[in-house]
């Protein structure tokens, strides 16, 4: 969780191009080989980040569903979509474009 908060921070910070392991492991603040040790490349992090943050958006859609009967529709539609479209899923869509080994890797999941 800690490797991919800073993968986060990085990526809204400096951008796409920006994020490699290095600053990824700087950014959290511990060695380059704590990431390697828990993925076996660094597009296999960033798939495993991108699936993360996609099961986040999954949940606030659940939550969309859930929130019926409550509050009013422009309101529970309003806070869905600023999920939706916030800074972390509009930032991960050029990560995945300009990745082509991201995208196998996805395809794949």
């Amino acid at each position: 969780r800690q490797l991919f908060d800073a993968a986060e921070r990085v990526l809204l910070r400096d951008g796409p191009h920006a994020l490699t392991s290095r600053a990824v492991t700087d950014e959290a603040g511990c060695a380059k080989g704590v990431l390697h040790r828990h993925f076996p490349d660094f597009d296999a992090f960033l798939a495993a980040l991108v699936l993360d943050r996609a099961a986040a958006l999954e949940a606030e859609t659940r939550a969309l569903g859930a929130s019926v009967g409550t509050g009013t529709v422009a309101a529970n539609l309003t806070r869905a979509l600023c999920g939706l479209f916030g800074p972390v899923p509009v930032a991960i869509i050029p990560l995945i474009t300009f990745r082509d080994e991201l995208r196998s890797r996805l395809r794949e999941s």
